[in-house]
């Protein structure tokens, strides 16, 4: 994560359309005189996701050892992750695994983190939630205390390490947003230098290592075109098992009146579309696509609009459930920091406690997850007869037949007719995220539904999230 020029914030929320939704106010027009037509149809699978991956998190080292204890890892495995990210964001071009140090972009003052999570308490963790790691590996060679790290060379020693850990297979970023003045830069030449060099060594100790790059702009066309047709142009891109990239739906500021808007979760379809049409075109069609940080904004310092808001859970609620209709591998932007507005944990209580961003993931989790990291979920077709700014549909079904439904409300309350095509119904489970429960901070609250001849009536309140579970 890093602070985002107005400029190229303006670039990347208008380089590309969404999926064919409304893009004007977010609370839309008013109530319609009848209820929300929703269609789920359960026998028309779009695709199979594993929704470990795509409700996946991020883990900064930056946090005391202690908190990764208990109910940490229960409180992150609850809500669907099985992929945990380390070590951090933009920390991941200036840490030094190997000294447990950190710099600062220039990499000669290098600091003691000690205090901070080492590798082993991070595989422990990963290993507690029954997770998978996935690690941003700092591509730039380093001199502390007189003594030269190689950049591949620590790479390869640390997948020695997972894979003696039982860990072979884990996913590997090479860098973080080396395409922003924010962090030591890379042209799209040198990063993809640095990614065959890291890759290359990751994967001469563990073949079956996932390598992910550029970990940045998939919106920037000059950017992900020239990491790829770079390495098409070396014969590389068989190295290229994920493209990885970044979104945050704004940027909020003292210097703008920016609020959280409830539309940009729409626009990450489009961003997708572009990346797998190039990487069918550069050789590679079987590549998957991570979004490895989200959230619903970049705040700027001192500026506290829209955070912790029911705004920010209803962002998160929309763009999680987007991710299942287009992601392989998701990574919410954060789940363990102290007073980070993107926090989903709190590590300044003892034990660490659930914000309020919690419960809209733990609701995606609990309703196109079935709250167990269903490996094998297949997500459906659902449609509204309201446009995405107003309101929007997911529905996805489990191998054991259970069928999930999620509701975005983004305006006034509404009533919602489901209409099931090629499933019947019985009895319906509901829980919500609405401005009551989110100002308590106390949780999912049940919601009631009702079943009739394959049409589920409810209600969702003013700016909700609801989810139906069926049995």
């Amino acid at each position: 994560m890093r602070p985002l020029a107005p400029i190229l914030l303006l670039a990347l929320l208008t380089a590309c359309g969404g999926s064919g939704g409304d893009d004007g106010d977010p609370t839309g027009p008013s109530p319609p005189s009848g209820p929300v037509q929703v269609s789920v149809d359960a026998g028309q699978t779009l695709r199979v996701v594993d929704s470990g991956a795509v409700l996946g998190g991020n883990l900064g080292i930056w946090v005391a050892p202690s908190t990764l204890a208990p109910p940490t890892d229960r409180y992150v495995a609850e809500r669907g992750a099985r992929l945990v990210r380390g070590p951090g964001g933009n920390l991941s071009n200036n840490y030094c695994w190997v000294t447990q140090r950190v710099s600062d972009n220039d990499h000669v003052v290098w600091d003691d983190w000690s205090w901070g999570v080492r590798v082993e308490q991070y595989l422990g963790f990963v290993d507690r939630v029954g997770g998978r790691p996935l690690y941003s590996l700092n591509p730039f060679d380093h001199t502390i205390d007189g003594q030269r790290h190689s950049a591949p060379g620590e790479a390869r020693a640390l997948a020695r390490h997972f894979v003696s850990r039982g860990q072979a297979g884990a996913y590997y970023e090479v860098g973080n947003e080396n395409d922003g003045s924010w962090n030591p830069m890379l042209s799209p030449p040198e990063y993809v230098e640095a990614f065959v060099a890291l890759a290359e060594a990751v994967k001469a100790e563990d073949p079956s290592a996932r390598m992910m790059g550029p970990v940045g702009s998939g919106e920037s066309p000059s950017w992900r075109n020239g990491f790829l047709d770079g390495l098409a142009a070396r014969g590389k891109v068989g190295l290229l098992d994920y493209f990885s990239f970044h979104y945050y739906g704004g940027w909020i500021s003292g210097s703008n009146s920016a609020g959280v808007d409830l539309s940009t979760p729409q626009r990450i379809p489009g961003f997708v579309a572009e990346i797998r049409r190039k990487l069918a075109s550069v050789g590679a069609p079987d590549a998957g696509v991570a979004l490895t940080e989200y959230n619903a904004a970049i705040w700027d310092e001192g500026t506290t609009r829209g955070q912790l808001s029911i705004e920010q859970a209803l962002w998160l609620a929309d763009t999680a459930g987007e991710l299942f209709r287009v992601i392989d591998i998701g990574n919410v932007w954060i789940d363990l920091s102290a007073q980070d507005p993107h926090a989903l944990l709190d590590d300044t209580s003892s034990p660490p406690s659930r914000t309020p961003n919690y419960w809209p993931m733990l609701l995606v989790g609990r309703t196109l997850g079935f709250g167990r990291r269903d490996r094998s979920v297949s997500v459906l077709e659902a449609t509204a007869d309201l446009p995405t700014s107003r309101v929007t549909a997911y529905a996805a079904s489990g191998g054991d037949g259970r069928l999930g439904i999620l509701l975005v409300n983004k305006g006034d309350p509404l009533s919602a007719s489901i209409t099931l095509t090629g499933r019947g119904c019985s009895a319906v489970t509901g829980l919500r995220v609405d401005p009551d429960t989110h100002a308590a901070n106390s949780g999912l609250a049940g919601h009631p539904a009702s079943c009739s001849s394959g049409t589920i009536s409810t209600e969702l309140p003013r700016l909700s999230a609801v989810g139906l579970v069926l049995d």
